[in-house]
């Protein structure tokens, strides 16, 4: 079993940010191989969507905490049906790419990333898998919380929109070992 999860915050207000592209990415996905539609759940504090791809179940998770409280939604999820930190891959913003720049890394520190911080808390481990899509930096470091909740400027969303099948490639990549 594989746990595929979009960090982002609830609420129609920061649907459209840069710390929810992620969930977007997973929507995408979802929509592109018709796996159906997400339900939320109370339990997880998530809306979640399960599939079978390849013969292999896969939990889709988008956390309806907030971004530094994601670990609240995953881990009692990853505990539940046992899934280890190997089968986790977690899609989210990048502030030290430049936007549409995307690179996987396992295990590692959450690197000031409140939503990773909370994960590797709450799961114990940093061992997960993780699609880091850059958003790029504000000009000033103490502008970041105000620049990952503003929105996409039309080039920007059309350059992440190109680089959707690389994020899909990467999930189908993990899906398959």
């Amino acid at each position: 079993m594989k746990l595929i999860v979009g960090l982002g915050n609830p609420g129609l207000q920061y649907e459209k940010t840069r710390h929810n592209i992620w969930f977007v990415m997973i929507d995408t996905f979802v929509d592109i191989n018709k796996l159906g539609s997400f339900s939320y759940d109370s339990k997880y504090k998530s809306e979640l969507l399960t599939a079978t791809i390849d013969d292999e179940k896969v939990i889709f998770c988008k956390p309806q905490t907030y971004m530094n409280r994601s670990g609240d939604a995953v881990a009692p999820l990853a505990q539940f049906y046992k899934i280890t930190p190997k089968d986790i891959i977690v899609i989210h913003d990048e502030i030290d790419f430049v936007t549409g720049r995307i690179a996987l890394k396992v295990g590692w520190s959450a690197a000031g990333h409140n939503g990773l911080k909370s994960l590797i808390e709450r799961l114990g481990s940093p061992d997960f898998a993780r699609i880091r899509v850059g958003v790029d930096r504000p000009t000033h470091n103490a502008m970041v919380a105000d620049y990952v909740l503003s929105t996409f400027k039309p080039e920007e969303k059309k350059l992440l929109e190109e680089k959707y099948s690389e994020v899909e490639k990467i999930i189908e990549t993990f899906l398959k070992g």
